[in-house]
């Protein structure tokens, strides 16, 4: 079984078009759980995917993109007020 991080993927986008194709890449490795806040489990490899594609996006002198890695331990202890569920292992998904 390969190896998963716990990562909060969030950012700061000045552009309108960047900030909405930030959010399609950030959709397709994690789940949303604020407008700019992504909740990602994934390999290395799929980190290092995630983090090219937004680094092809961004304008790095106005965006900001930032990748908090959490531990297991960590990930059990986030605590939540309002809306929002628990933050859960993704599934492993084949497109065939």
């Amino acid at each position: 079984m390969k190896d998963i991080n716990h990562i909060i993927a969030s950012y700061d986008i000045c552009d309108a078009r960047r900030l909405q194709r930030v959010a399609k890449v950030m959709k397709d490795f994690g789940t949303r759980v604020l407008k700019s806040v992504f909740e990602c489990n994934l390999s290395a490899t799929e980190y290092l995917d995630m983090k090219r594609q937004a680094e092809k996006v961004i304008d790095p002198l106005e965006d900001s993109v930032r990748f908090y890695f959490l531990c297991g331990k960590c990930v059990k202890n986030v605590a939540r007020l309002g809306r929002g569920g628990v933050f859960t292992q993704d599934e492993d998904v084949a497109i065939v």
